[in-house]
């Protein structure tokens, strides 16, 4: 290759980093603390020990260096730069591979260097940039308004979340819609071009007619696709239809995939089909079994093939669709087969393919919906059998989940209650602020300009893809390694290579390959040389994270909202994929680093986007070290240039109400840097701190900033906790193209991820101060009962002195806390007296030497057990991958004790499903971990050296989605409550891994051993086994799983087994037959249930007066209920008289066997058996 060429490549910009570099931690705990458990102590030094073999910007920085000082100038234009063919090795050592958003240029001669002349080392002066006369390009700061609800709300571009149309009388007590997933355009800023994005929109019907717009697909070509027969109520909006539902009434949906079909239906995103579910079919694995192996490539695998030849693909059976969807309601009680969980997904109607939905796709048992595989359509029902709260539905599509929502498959929905409505009643501590402004954040990466790609991301496919303004997305694993590089680093490295790892990922099915670039004649002791080998990665493979580099709100990038000075509720939700949000409010500065005050400063001077009030003043001192030092130092806010803004009042969180409200100042991040303690390096203070997927619902009260422009600002390091400077940007930041980061930002334009948004506070009469006093005193207990927590929450099951002023109880701070040496715990509980409950061990790894995939070595992420009675020196920890044998089993808590409350009652036993987890996280990130059907209440965190950490005010109540941060353990109550629904359910059925083949091996212990190899799969008790492919009863199937969605799609997701009891069979009758010995008793019943597994008889004796197991034996029936079921007890020449009774039995849970005398005589998984309630006694009467 020609060193111009390299130059070009190693100078270019490259944006995103990946959280596995970024995760250095500033200070560790240097040892135990006093009596620290020797088990904890042995984690946490080989923990310390691997976090020290972590690569950090330094070293990259110095192996950027180390290259410059070889052979490199700066370049001054890309006039060398090519673009990659497709398929084509990327350059992992000598290119970023990683695309930002237009970004702005200089106005050279001749026009065309603007884009590159922000390259130019000449522009900038030691400190700010010094600006030729004109820039050009990029994206401006603020320019474009806040969408809001409905089409009253549209902003300057036309966009606006619309409201569904509810139709009532389809289905009479429930509200019914008709929606669908389509493609289409959308300009999401005035600086892009229209975005091709995938997201739901209300159908038209008679009932509901709305609009009537022809709906149609954009195809990737810019043309459009009518879809004859069908129209919109409104047009497709990004983040819309958001539905408004109330408690206890069902919402009913009939969901239609639109999307293209064929050639049309491939995704312009790049699809890594080596992520579970994402690629083969189990027809495309034996297709594969009976190729040449020479004929394979494992650096572009099945599946990965574009255009027509993908499109055969999916028409021969080989490989899954790119076009397959879902709808998930995140955070609802929904019953499983509504769930939309991961195996629930449907292609459109006339894709050509053998696999056109999912194994679990069951439809609504009264609803208009076939059940045929090929119509497109699947149903669902959402009993909002909870309280109050935000949530959101959104794609689960097995294998492209994270695709598919950040292609726009999400949107909002609203649930209201009646102590909701008390509240905004007139007389209300909420009176006037209805239900809220959705603030729905995200981040984006747009492709930018074939220019600037060429720079950053030349294997970007555009025709592929898509070209200038659409989505993008990391494509491309770059390690952080370079072995050749004298001290192993890459600088453009962005994760873990776990063959080039300590120690090294063992029985990798692919390793590392020859390096088509290396040059053997090239001396690395005189030039920057290529190394001789590269990862054997598929050319076009996910990483493990994606930060994007714009935020966008309700689908604008940085928007603009206006307000009154006067209290607004806020309804926030984190959608982005994988970045945190610490969110507070500060007073901006204009171009001359004046405070945004019209009263003082009415004129405030604008920066070259013509925009005034665009920043947030940074510590200046703060600024010139993050030159130097951009890993250690984070720029905070200049308070006295930018003084803090109004505080947050949370009121709820994804859970709904708190049980009191929670004043959350605005704060910048603060790290734990005490070494003396187990969690140094976790996030220690912070504002309104939101992970992905949680919801916070807020007052801020702007009756004391009339005239004032205020920031939304987030600090929150990316990854999180601990940052890498490439993923964090904000104004004047550090030059970070040499190590694949960005130049420093200019004054009003992005990238920058912290102003997500503008607030300008009209300069009127402001509004009396907010009454936070009477709000407080709402949610207190109230001596009838009906304080908002008590009143409006399911009881808490965990005593805790926090809930004290909820329920007027008198918990101690003691109460309910879990220590970090306990392996059980008794705690209060609301109907008096204690429980004592054993606590389930959970575990959490990530990015370290186990956590890494065995087929090409990339990082991944995973939930397990611990083993029971963990301790030192042994084999604690055990990882699952998501096609694994169900662990978690758990038993379906009936809502309100009987089969038709919807009244949630106090625990009182220890024996009704309830669960306590203690989490233990031995990784590096902070996860949040999402439950599907249930909530949690997170109790407490506590460290390994025994320090406990009560929940944040904001996590108080019920959670759906937990942080979990490293070196900790996290201790949450779980009731696994069942919805209540007019019709019975099958239990889910299915193979472990659908996309393979019944009767593979899906882990064979046996010949790894055999072979010296490392072994992977284990029980939950640490005995080795051989997993088979083979069908399980997942009962009512749930998942839980990381939100951030590049970890959940690489493994951090497993199985959840709830066990649901059958119903009683009916009309058991029994005839006698026969005389003397050849006496027999016939027993008949119906089978009135959906999920039995098998049937028990009990016999009575009249003369011993007891019942007795007589037989228990399979079902045969399946789902199917109504049908006779037969039984024969011979009893012979008897004087006894017997009577008789059955019942249905549902055993949940992986019943294989699993003894292998080569490997162990017990393994085995969890079960759990379920029994119905007994049907009628009939009697042997001759």
């Amino acid at each position: 290759m020609k060193p111009s060429r390299l130059l070009v490549r190693l100078l270019a910009v490259v944006m995103l980093v990946s959280l596995v570099l970024s995760v250095g931690v500033p200070a560790v705990a240097q040892g135990p603390g006093p009596g620290q458990d020797p088990y904890y102590e042995a984690k946490l030094a080989a923990w310390k020990a691997k976090q020290e073999q972590r690569i950090t910007h330094a070293d990259r920085q110095a192996a950027a260096d180390r290259a410059r000082a070889a052979d490199f100038s700066v370049a001054a234009a890309p006039a060398t730069a090519q673009a990659a063919l497709p398929g084509e090795a990327p350059r992992y050592f000598s290119h970023p591979n990683y695309a930002n958003s237009p970004l702005p240029g200089y106005s050279l001669e001749p026009p065309l260097a603007a884009l590159y002349s922000l390259y130019l080392p000449l522009v900038f002066a030691d400190g700010w940039p010094v600006a030729p006369p004109a820039i050009v390009g990029g994206i401006r700061k603020f320019v474009d308004g806040l969408p809001g609800l409905g089409a009253t709300a549209a902003n300057n571009l036309g966009q606006y979340l619309p409201v569904a149309v509810a139709d009532t009388t389809t289905y009479p007590g429930s509200d019914y819609y008709e929606i669908a997933l389509v493609q289409y355009r959308e300009q999401l800023h005035s600086d892009l071009p229209p975005t091709l994005l995938r997201g739901y929109v209300q159908v038209s019907t008679s009932v509901v007619p709305g609009e009537h717009v022809q709906l149609t697909n954009a195809l990737m070509d810019g043309t459009e696709q009518v879809l004859t027969g069908f129209f919109g109520v409104t047009p497709p909006h990004y983040l819309g239809p958001t539905i408004v539902a109330e408690k206890d009434r069902p919402v009913r949906i009939k969901f239609y995939n639109l999307l293209p079909t064929g050639v049309g239906g491939n995704l312009f995103l790049p699809v890594d089909v080596t992520v579970m579910g994402a690629g083969m079919t189990p027809a495309g694995y034996e297709a594969m079994e009976m190729m040449d192996p020479t004929m394979l490539d494992p650096l572009n695998p099945m599946c990965s093939e574009s255009g027509l030849d993908k499109a055969m693909m999916v028409a021969m059976g080989h490989c899954f669709s790119e076009n397959r969807a879902t709808v998930h309601l995140h955070g609802g009680i929904s019953p499983w087969i509504t769930d939309g969980t991961p195996h629930q997904w449907v292609t459109p109607a006339n894709e050509d393919t053998p696999y056109p939905q999912g194994v679990s796709v069951v439809p609504v048992p009264d609803m208009d919906d076939s059940g045929d595989p090929d119509d497109g359509i699947m149903t669902f029902y959402y009993t909002n059998q909870q309280s109050a709260r935000l949530m959101f539905y959104h794609d689960h599509a097995w294998g492209i989940t994270r695709l598919n929502v950040y292609g726009g498959e999400a949107a909002g929905y609203l649930l209201t209650d009646d102590t909701e409505q008390a509240l905004l009643a007139p007389g209300g501590p909420m009176e006037g602020l209805g239900l809220g402004i959705p603030l729905v954040i995200q981040d984006k990466t747009f492709v930018p300009s074939t220019e600037q790609l060429l720079l950053q991301d030349e294997t970007w496919d555009t025709e592929r893809w898509g070209g200038l303004g659409n989505l993008w997305l990391p494509h491309v694993y770059s390690p952080a390694q370079n072995p050749g590089d004298i001290e192993g680093v890459n600088q453009f490295g962005r994760w873990m290579y776990g063959p080039w790892f300590w120690p090294p990922t063992e029985g990798v099915d692919h390793g590392p390959v020859p390096n088509p670039y290396y040059d053997p004649t090239c001396n690395p002791d005189v030039q920057w040389c290529e190394p001789e080998m590269m990862p054997g990665t598929p050319f076009n493979s996910m990483g493990m994270e994606a930060f994007m580099d714009t935020p966008v709100v309700n689908g604008t990038a940085y928007p603009v909202l206006e307000v009154e000075p006067k209290a607004y509720r806020f309804r926030i939700l984190n959608a982005a994929n994988d970045r945190f949000f610490n969110l507070s409010l500060f007073q901006a500065v204009d171009g001359n680093g004046n405070p945004c005050d019209l009263n003082a400063n009415p004129t405030p001077a604008a920066e070259s986007t013509g925009v005034a009030c665009t920043e947030v003043a940074l510590n200046a001192a703060e600024v010139l070290a993050a030159k130097d030092d951009p890993f250690v130092v984070f720029p905070t806010p200049d308070e006295a240039l930018s003084p803090k803004g109004p505080d947050w009042v949370m009121i709820a969180s994804e859970g709904g109400f708190l049980p009191a409200p929670a004043v959350i100042p605005a704060q910048h991040t603060t790290w734990v840097n005490d070494p003396t303690v187990f969690n140094a390096g976790n996030v220690d203070q912070h504002s309104l701190l939101i992970a992905p997927a949680e919801r916070a619902d807020v007052i801020v009260d702007f009756s004391q900033f009339a005239g004032k422009t205020l920031i939304l600002y987030n600090d929150a390091p990316a990854a999180f906790p601990a940052r890498d400077p490439r993923y964090d940007y904000y104004t004047d930041s550090a030059d970070l193209t040499d190590v694949g980061g960005v130049p420093p930002t200019l004054p009003g334009y992005g990238p920058n991820t912290l102003t997500i948004m503008q607030i300008r506070v009209a300069n009127t009469t402001p509004a009396a101060p907010y009454d936070l006093a009477a709000l407080e005193a709402a949610f207190m207990h109230q001596t009838d009962g009906s304080g908002v927590f008590e009143s409006g929450q399911n009881p808490i099951i965990v005593g805790q002195s926090a809930y004290n002023s909820a329920y007027g109880t008198a918990f101690t701070g003691l109460s309910g806390i879990v220590q970090i040496f306990e392996k059980s715990k008794t705690f209060p509980i609301l109907a008096g007296g204690t429980l004592t409950f054993p606590l389930q061990p959970k575990q959490i790894q990530d990015e370290m030497g186990e956590a890494f995939e065995h087929e090409y070595g990339r990082m991944s992420g995973f939930l397990g057990v611990e083993t029971p009675n963990a301790q030192a020196g042994l084999q604690n920890m055990i990882l699952y991958p998501f096609s694994a044998p169900p662990v978690e089993v758990l038993k379906g808590v009936v809502m309100g004790g009987t089969a038709t409350s919807l009244e949630v009652t106090p625990i009182v036993a220890n024996d009704d499903g309830t669960q306590i987890w203690k989490i233990t996280h031995n990784g590096v990130d902070t996860h949040p971990i999402h439950v599907h059907l249930y909530e949690v209440q997170l109790l407490n965190r506590v460290g390994w050296d025994g320090i406990v950490r009560r929940p944040h005010p904001s996590e108080l109540g019920w959670k759906d989605t937990v942080r979990i941060s490293p070196l900790e353990d996290t201790i949450v109550a779980l009731r696994p409550i069942l919805p209540h629904i007019p019709w019975d359910l099958p239990n889910s059925v299915r193979l472990i891994d659908p996309s393979m083949p019944e009767g593979v091996y899906l882990a064979n212990t046996t010949l790894q051993e055999s072979l010296g190899m490392p072994v992977f799969a284990f029980d939950p008790t640490g005995e080795p086994i051989d997993v088979i492919n083979h069908v399980v009863n997942y009962g009512w199937e749930y998942v839980w799983h990381c939100h951030i969605l590049s970890h959940e799609e690489m493994d951090m997701m497993r199985p959840q087994a709830v066990a649901v009891a059958p119903l009683a069979p009916t009309n058991l009758q029994a005839t006698v037959t026969g005389v003397g010995a050849g006496r027999q008793v016939t027993l008949t019943w119906n089978d009135a249930s959906m999920n039995e597994t098998g049937w028990r008889i009990e016999r009575y004796s009249t003369l011993s007066m007891a019942w007795t197991e007589l037989v228990v034996f399979d079902s045969t029936t399946g789902p199917d209920v109504g049908g006779q079921i037969g039984f024969v007890d011979p009893i012979g020449d008897t004087a006894d008289t017997f009577l008789y009774r059955v019942q249905g039995v549902n055993v949940v849970g992986d019943t294989w066997d699993y003894s292998d005398p080569n490997l162990n005589e017990g393994a085995g998984f969890p079960t759990i058996t379920m029994v119905s309630e007994w049907s009628n006694v009939a009697a042997h009467i001759e």
